[in-house]
């Protein structure tokens, strides 16, 4: 589990990364022009609604995992399954591939004294519809967009292709895995004749069991969706309006710092970002640190090439973005965690 110094460590690790971010974007523009971009040009106001809009976004997501959890388990209260679900922004954002969040989630939820199988399918679902939901915003995006795209930055657009593809094979992946038995008894078929082979079998085979487990779940938590429709249906539109929110935070970083966005602008601002977000979404570091900002910079640069200075202005949005959907949910989240451990040591003290 996460120990004080793993979590130590992965706080580290970061902050190593965040280091590196800066000595690269201190190399890309010019540091001179960015810091007074920063510091004399940008309008706050606009920052503050950018920061508005992300703890609404933080909330919205808290709200939709405390319905699941609650749906299961009703000794749990609002606030503590508030608190739960955000540790989700700290633990991400410290691991590789953002894969904290859900383990820590389920040892607070045994903390609680949930059941281990009740506590599984809720996360399950959770991680379900937030992966279907951001699908969903990229199919949307790269059907609307794909051409624009691809006459504006032509020479990379097979990034955005390859990212894209992936997640949504990924997804395919896990929806076929839960909603038909046949694909999942196939894949396990198709592992065991791979174990046939000598080199393969001794890597393999211990992990059988643990796909026929993953399958079993992935088919529960998708009869619990099937089950629960208007549960399923209030989650879905609590997310999407989050997500909405959240891709929409770059609009607002652009007008503090100069950028007049036609209204008209805002789908392609939430399609930029939808993308940075998703194609970047397999980069092994945390935050996909590093892939995430050369997503950003490269998809918005042209969006903004006819300003003065376009590159210092993009990479000063990027920074500014990062700050406020990275690093200030990460510290949203550990003040989460911190109120969870309080909560368990005042219940602890009260016991004995």
């Amino acid at each position: 589990m996460f120990t004080k110094k793993r979590i130590i460590r992965y706080v580290i690790l970061v902050l190593v990364l965040f280091l590196a971010l800066l000595i690269t974007i201190f190399s890309i523009g010019d540091f001179k022009s960015i810091y007074y971009l920063l510091k004399s040009q940008t309008n706050y106001t606009y920052i503050l609604i950018g920061i508005i809009s992300i703890l609404i976004y933080a909330f919205l997501m808290q709200s939709s995992f405390a319905i699941l959890v609650r749906k299961k388990y009703k000794d749990i209260s609002y606030n503590e399954a508030i608190h739960i679900g955000g540790t989700e922004f700290f633990f991400n954002g410290i691991t590789p591939f953002s894969t904290g969040g859900q383990p820590f989630q389920l040892y607070a939820l045994k903390q609680k004294n949930m059941k281990l199988s009740d506590a599984t399918s809720a996360l399950l679902v959770n991680f379900l519809t937030y992966q279907i939901i951001i699908n969903i915003f990229s199919i949307i995006c790269f059907s609307l967009y794909y051409n624009k795209l691809k006459l504006e930055i032509d020479n990379l657009i097979w990034l955005v292709v390859f990212g894209f593809t992936i997640n949504v094979l990924i997804m395919t992946f896990i929806v076929l895995i839960g909603t038909t038995k046949f694909f999942g008894k196939f894949m396990v078929l198709i592992f065991k004749l791979f174990c046939k082979i000598k080199f393969l079998k001794k890597r393999l085979e211990p992990k059988i069991l643990s796909f026929e487990v993953f399958v079993n779940e992935m088919q529960d938590a998708f009869k619990q969706m099937a089950q629960n429709k208007l549960t399923m249906m209030l989650i879905f539109i609590i997310k999407i309006i989050a997500l909405f929110i959240y891709y929409l935070v770059p609009f607002f970083i652009f007008y503090a710092v100069g950028v007049k966005i036609d209204y008209h602008d805002i789908f392609y601002v939430i399609a930029m970002t939808s993308f940075s977000i998703t194609i970047t979404a397999w980069v092994p570091t945390p935050g996909a640190a590093g892939g995430i900002e050369f997503a950003f910079t490269t998809l918005f640069y042209t969006f903004i090439s006819n300003y003065t200075n376009p590159q210092n202005i993009v990479v000063s949005c990027m920074l500014l973005w990062r700050l406020l959907t990275y690093y200030l949910m990460m510290i949203y989240g550990f003040v989460m965690y911190l109120l969870f451990e309080r909560g368990i040591k005042y219940e602890d003290r009260v016991i004995h």
